[in-house]
């Protein structure tokens, strides 16, 4: 970790103070000094303990919704050779840049790009093919998906293009909230602002059960290592805060107690050779199954 001039430490600590209103990662710049934001420790040892399995020396990584950055930064820091980091929040996009500033990193920011559509907005990236290099030589080794998942509507057509951003054999790190006490395959619908069944977070739209999750991964062409698999039991203290609002229970489920816990494991990207031919076809219906870009699988 880089180790600042004393008139360094004075200006980081100034501009902490006097130039940021929000920070969610605790994000280590040096010499003693952390970025403000959420005691979320069991979260991110949890991430550390599932992603010390990973090697990153030398590899290309993909950070999906960086937000502030801890993830990329702390990838850079392992040994990796090329961190991206997207996003589509530019109120973090002054955090990440001024981390990278006083880090020295050389990471690369497109906070214009929506986990929906990496593939065709990393064209500029993927295609590159100056210096000797091809195009889509450089497929990413690490994508790093990370507490992203149940923010979105349509978390499968993510992992799908996660699945096409990243070389067959590379590995996904994926974080989760997940269902822990069921064996039971299903993914629950959060439902829209104040009807939630489990999070009063309106952000939140769905939580998978763990067979759920390894399932979707399957249907997105990864191999999910079950020996990676690390489940930790976990309330955010954002629930108290949002409380305040209404909330009303959906018919037919109040009576449900469901419990909730958050999921880091990792998966390998799988060959097309080792996809059942059945579903095989099924997934080349991009019509019906949109997000994965079998030209670079």
């Amino acid at each position: 970790m880089k180790n600042h001039l004393p008139e360094e430490i004075d200006y980081i600590k100034s501009r902490l103070r006097t130039d940021f209103t929000y920070w969610y990662h605790k994000i280590d710049l040096g010499s003693g000094i952390v970025t403000p934001g959420f005691n979320y420790e069991t979260l991110w040892d949890n991430i550390r303990h599932v992603r010390d399995g990973i090697d990153y020396k030398d590899k290309m990584v993909l950070d999906i919704a960086s937000f502030d950055g801890l993830w990329a930064f702390e990838a850079e820091y392992l040994g990796a050779k090329t961190v991206v980091a997207t996003d589509c929040l530019y109120r973090t996009f002054k955090n990440f840049m001024f981390c990278r500033d006083v880090l020295g990193s050389q990471c690369i920011p497109y906070y214009n790009v929506s986990p929906y559509n990496l593939a065709e907005r990393l064209d500029v990236f993927l295609q590159e093919n100056f210096d000797k290099e091809k195009q889509y030589e450089r497929m990413f080794d690490i994508v790093q998906h990370l507490g992203l998942l149940y923010h979105l509507r349509d978390p499968l057509l993510s992992l799908s293009q996660a699945r096409s951003c990243i070389k067959t054999g590379g590995t996904l790190l994926i974080e989760t909230n997940v269902i822990m006490d069921t064996e039971e395959s299903y993914m629950l619908y959060n439902g829209i602002p104040f009807t939630h069944r489990v999070s009063d977070n309106y952000s939140v739209w769905w939580i998978p059960t763990i067979n759920c999750m390894k399932e979707m991964l399957l249907a997105s062409l990864f191999e999910p290592d079950e020996s990676s698999i690390s489940v930790v039991e976990f309330t955010s203290p954002l629930e108290s805060k949002i409380s305040r609002f209404p909330r009303r229970i959906h018919n037919g489920v109040q009576d449900k107690d469901y419990r909730v816990g958050r999921l880091c494991m990792t998966a390998r990207a799988a060959s097309l050779k080792d996809v059942q031919p059945e579903f095989l076809r099924e997934m080349e219906r991009t019509f019906r199954n949109p997000g994965l870009d079998f030209c670079h699988i």
